[in-house]
């Protein structure tokens, strides 16, 4: 464990003043291309809607075990919903946390093609928690999302400035978007994002080891970019450096977490790093810890290949002419796992093997845990 290595801190402010955006620009293209992990400050997100949600998080969890289960997963194809304790599972092990899954409130996709590409079925509706359990949550949780996403444009438009190419260039990505004079038009299904709602427990003494996987050493695969909001003090993420340390990322007040997706390192064919990160829990903690990342999706039809035309080749000329030491996760190494879509619903499979059983079948299971 590194305990003297930090990650970088933007002010995303500067943005606001002629004089010191390059400042930001270059901090910006220092932690793309050399650290993948960074926090941001001043980032324009509302105090009280964060509040407003993370306030409601324990009603939330503390739910009766048959209101939560009525909530489960198994009742979603989109893999929406309720995840028990230890559910889930990350590189074949099981994560010690439970969690909701909501994203974008989007109707399930009706085109020619839905019938013939089966991720087409991952883009679908909610389950809400009954008002009366946790009473005002869906009212904060989409005000929330619209901040978030917001805020997630707005940073896709800094990456732009900090490659040095036209701002919008990448909104043919986002179709709910104005698009910008440059960009091109796009033929895509509107992306839908996904926030998970995480709860670690207070304890875990009574396990076997003193350190256990809260979450397994990963690479985010569902989105483009991931921002993490830490709830508390409560820490227990760890980012691996380049040296291949393990380095503490705790909660720093007024903060996101921003990292960058697996789709995104293979646009750029390996320029920009998808940093592999865990969440530990070590020892007896006091207070259990909450955490919610936004992860910022992409249409599911939409190939790296595609998104490989807007990214210069003075980007990826920057890629390292050596593999890193945080390489042992590969991102989109095999060719059937090109389109976006068909890489998401493999992730989803093989992390939630019931739930794709049921909706999507043995042979389908088969093969995306091949």
């Amino acid at each position: 464990m590194s305990e003297t290595a930090a990650l970088p801190i933007l002010d995303l402010s500067l943005a606001n003043s002629p004089h010191l955006k390059q400042q930001l620009l270059e901090q910006l293209h220092d932690a793309l291309f050399n650290v993948g992990f960074l926090y941001i400050k001043n980032h324009g997100v509302s105090q009280e809607k964060i509040k407003a949600l993370t306030s409601l998080l324990p009603a939330l969890f503390d739910q009766t075990d048959e209101a939560k289960a009525s909530l489960s997963k198994l009742n979603s194809p989109h893999f929406l919903g309720y995840s028990g304790f230890a559910e889930e599972v990350t590189l074949g092990q099981k994560d010690l946390r439970e969690q909701f899954d909501f994203a974008t409130e989007l109707p399930v996709v009706y085109n020619p093609q839905a019938s013939t590409k089966l991720y087409y079925r991952l883009r679908g509706p909610n389950q809400w928690p009954h008002e009366g359990n946790a009473p005002g949550f869906r009212k904060a949780f989409l005000e929330y999302h619209d901040e978030l996403q917001a805020l997630s444009y707005r940073f896709v438009h800094l990456i732009e400035e900090a490659f040095c190419i036209p701002t919008g260039t990448f909104d043919a990505f986002f179709p709910r978007l104005t698009l910008a004079q440059n960009a091109a038009p796009t033929h895509h299904v509107t992306p839908q994002h996904r926030i998970k709602l995480v709860k670690y427990p207070a304890s875990l003494s009574d396990l076997a080891r003193e350190e256990e996987q809260g979450v397994g050493a990963h690479k985010d695969s569902s989105g483009w970019l991931t921002f993490l909001y830490q709830v508390g003090k409560e820490e227990g993420l760890e980012v691996l450096d380049g040296s291949g340390s393990w380095i503490r990322a705790p909660p720093v007040e007024g903060t996101f977490v921003v990292n960058f997706g697996n789709a995104f390192e293979a646009a750029t064919e390996g320029a920009v790093k998808a940093t592999i990160h865990r969440v530990i829990t070590q020892g007896p903690r006091s207070k259990p810890r909450y955490s919610i990342p936004f992860f910022q999706g992409l249409p599911l039809d939409l190939t790296i290949e595609e998104v490989r035309q807007y990214i210069p080749e003075h980007v990826r000329a920057l890629r390292p002419v050596s593999e890193r030491p945080n390489s042992l996760v590969s991102s989109f190494a095999d060719s059937r796992w090109d389109n976006l879509g068909e890489s998401q619903l493999r992730k989803w499979i093989r992390s939630h093997e019931d739930v794709a059983k049921k909706w999507y079948g043995d042979d389908v299971l088969s093969y995306y845990l091949q």
